[in-house]
């Protein structure tokens, strides 16, 4: 029986990867490791190297461990990947397997050593996580369309949650995948027009 995304969920949700790449449960990490919780939020369905959110949008409010395992077992947005490939001898194991979205499975480094792999997990999380590209992306965008970025910060500083749940379902509805994911501009492009859209009609 093939193992789970709840299964590789509840072995790594308490690890974390140390400042020398290697893996320890979390609540044994001393300060001087600067250590990175695998997961962050153990309810959060999300790429574990950029911290990318699922786009497919569950039970928001799960309470329950039934809950839990079946967001986990029927996220769609998520891939299992090997940290050591089958190629190189790795084994169908939870400790072997991690939960990466399928741009970073693709850039995912495949060596022998397992440390290669821990490495570009810790330098994503700290350096291109989702939050920091998707900024970039977001500067891109607005250079592309001709708008004026501060214009869009200034509207998103007084959106509340619903408004920006409202604005995930407006991409999800309007982007679609190049091969097997959605590309950041395809989402950025699709948002900032909504945007525009509200900021136009609250203009007239």
């Amino acid at each position: 029986m093939a193992i789970t995304k709840f299964e590789i969920y509840n072995f790594w949700k308490d690890k974390a990867i140390t400042n020398k790449f290697k893996v320890k449960n979390y609540a044994d990490c001393r300060s001087e490791e600067e250590a990175l919780p695998i997961l962050e939020f153990h309810d959060d369905i999300c790429c574990w190297a950029c911290g990318l959110p699922s786009w497919i949008i569950g039970n928001e409010n799960i309470t329950e461990v039934d809950d839990l395992k079946k967001e986990w077992n029927n996220d769609k947005s998520l891939q299992k990947v090997h940290i050591l490939a089958n190629s190189l001898g790795g084994l169908e194991t939870v400790n072997n397997l991690f939960l990466l979205c399928p741009t970073c499975h693709a850039e995912s480094p495949d060596t022998r050593d397992n440390e290669n792999f821990f490495a570009w997990v810790y330098y994503k999380r700290r350096n291109e996580n989702y939050m920091t590209m998707m900024y970039k992306e977001f500067e891109r965008a607005c250079k592309m369309k001709n708008i004026d970025s501060q214009i869009v910060q200034d509207y998103f500083s007084k959106v509340d949650y619903d408004k920006v749940m409202s604005l995930r379902r407006h991409i999800i509805k309007n982007c679609t995948v190049h091969g097997s994911f959605v590309s950041s501009s395809s989402k950025m492009m699709a948002l900032l027009s909504e945007i525009m859209k509200d900021i136009e009609s609250k203009e007239r």
